[in-house]
């Protein structure tokens, strides 16, 4: 890894970190405080109103009464999901192809340092900027659970929580990554890395809201991922070892493709 190129990125988008952070407290706050543990008809009510299919397809449970379950139906069920996945869309253009596009990324190989090493740097900050998001996210969610009710929320299953949708959406960084390092127009980095993780999402949305779509969802990534379930105690070391593997062998394809092919600088 290149220390210096790690920084830089660092420095240029670090905005970007923080406007998702920004609106993922947003998101986690309200939805924290609109928990009552001493009164969920209300919450009930509010689902019972929408129609059954929006609530299936959106990942939101009417049978969860427990502060942790609450947050992994009506705030990872789809929230945790789509906001990171823009933010991958966003980033992992920036960091490859965007580069190569506007030719700034001409300087990076006037360095000694080889391809290799340059993508490589490249992937590894993105993984840690997604890294950096959910150890944020879960904090605000812990503090701010705590200061509106103390005890409600089982902190080890909430760690749980967060830590299989990072990695989640650290494969979809990765698939972004991929086709940021795979093309050098613009528009067909953005088309691939755009249209495959929102077409993951929609699969994924459709396999939940009808029983005949299921095998939609089982060509997603999150097909595989179910938030309630983590919280409720369900295993989850073979699904973050997939993710985890998944995104690191992403990560691996990126370099190797990068390092082959060549540039229009």
């Amino acid at each position: 890894m290149i220390m210096t190129l790690f920084v830089a990125n660092i420095k240029k988008h670090w905005m970007l970190l923080l406007i998702f952070f920004a609106v993922l407290t947003m998101y986690t706050t309200i939805m924290i405080s609109m928990f009552n543990p001493d009164d969920m008809e209300a919450l009930m009510q509010l689902a019972e109103a929408m129609p059954a299919g929006i609530i299936e397809a959106m990942g939101f449970s009417a049978l969860v009464t427990d502060l942790s379950s609450y947050l992994a139906s009506w705030l990872y069920g789809l929230l945790m999901l789509a906001f990171p996945m823009v933010y991958s869309i966003l980033l992992g253009h920036k960091l490859i192809c965007k580069m190569v596009d506007n030719s700034s990324f001409a300087y990076l190989l006037s360095t000694p340092h080889s391809r290799v090493k340059i993508i490589l740097t490249q992937g590894l900050y993105a993984l840690c900027s997604m890294l950096v998001l959910f150890i944020l996210v879960f904090l605000v969610g812990v503090v701010t659970s705590e200061a509106m009710f103390p005890g409600h929320l089982d902190v080890a299953q909430y760690l749980r929580l967060n830590v299989t949708t990072m990695l989640v959406n650290m494969f979809v960084m990765m698939v972004v990554f991929l086709f940021s390092a795979i093309f050098n127009d613009a528009k067909y980095s953005v088309g691939f890395g755009s249209g495959v993780p929102i077409m993951f999402l929609l699969f994924n949305m459709l396999s939940n809201a009808s029983d005949e779509a299921q095998v939609l969802g089982k060509l997603t990534p999150y097909g595989y991922y179910d938030s309630v379930s983590v919280v409720q105690g369900a295993e989850t070391l073979g699904i973050n070892s997939v993710f985890l593997l998944g995104a690191l062998a992403l990560l691996g394809a990126s370099v190797v493709i990068f390092n082959r092919k060549r540039l229009p600088l």
